[in-house]
């Protein structure tokens, strides 16, 4: 089993990572278990979803941590945490697609990292975004410019207001990118809801 960080250096920011991914998930599969056990079918369509999403968890820890399996390139990791985090933290009847446009990737000591983000912004967008809704879209855009390294995760949804309140998920990206002098910020463009990671060049180099 390849492991890609040291449990010898993990940090409080890791275990609340953990934490909060972790009652994410149970609260997912929790839902599906207390609903709908009406009948042997229902019984048997409940099975298969908790099944799909214990999955679905273990897809998205070997994509942030290798648990299981040797990490991959860094876009095929972000593909596959995505994936994840969408379909674990979708509702059944919901259709949202996700795009790519990887035109730059972090250097490799902060992959991790980024992914890390990547979990909390994808999350969010799922769960605050999209709640209630049958269709959605969320793009995940990567690039470098003058400044540095730039990640954007753009939804579809809701949206998040005029002044967002940091919930759990986006105070664990800030504080993730704070370990890499980045910063995250988010807000409303038009339809879209625009979450964005920026590690300055000097982090970044």
């Amino acid at each position: 089993m390849a492991v890609s960080q040291s449990f010898d250096n993990v940090t409080a920011v890791d275990f609340r990572q953990l934490r909060h991914q972790t009652k994410n998930a149970l609260t997912r599969i929790l839902a599906q278990v207390s609903v709908g056990l009406t009948s042997p079918e229902s019984c048997r369509r409940t099975a298969a979803d908790v099944e799909r999403r214990i999955l679905l968890t273990a897809q998205i820890s070997d994509a942030l941590f290798g648990l299981t399996r040797e990490p991959g390139p860094f876009a095929a990791r972000l593909e596959s945490l995505c994936e994840g985090v969408i379909g674990l933290g979708g509702e059944s009847d919901q259709y949202i697609t996700c795009a790519y446009s990887i035109a730059a990737e972090p250097s490799a000591d902060q992959a991790d990292t980024v992914l890390r983000i990547v979990h909390e912004l994808v999350g969010n967008a799922v769960k605050h975004g999209m709640h209630m809704r049958l269709l959605g879209r969320i793009d995940v855009l990567t690039r470098r410019d003058a400044a540095g390294f730039v990640l954007e995760v753009i939804d579809d949804g809701w949206g998040c207001g005029r002044a967002p309140a940091a919930g759990e998920g986006l105070s664990v990206a800030e504080a993730l990118a704070s370990a890499c002098r980045g910063t995250v910020s988010l807000e409303r463009s038009g339809d879209r809801t625009v979450a964005r990671l920026q590690i300055p060049v000097a982090a970044n180099a």
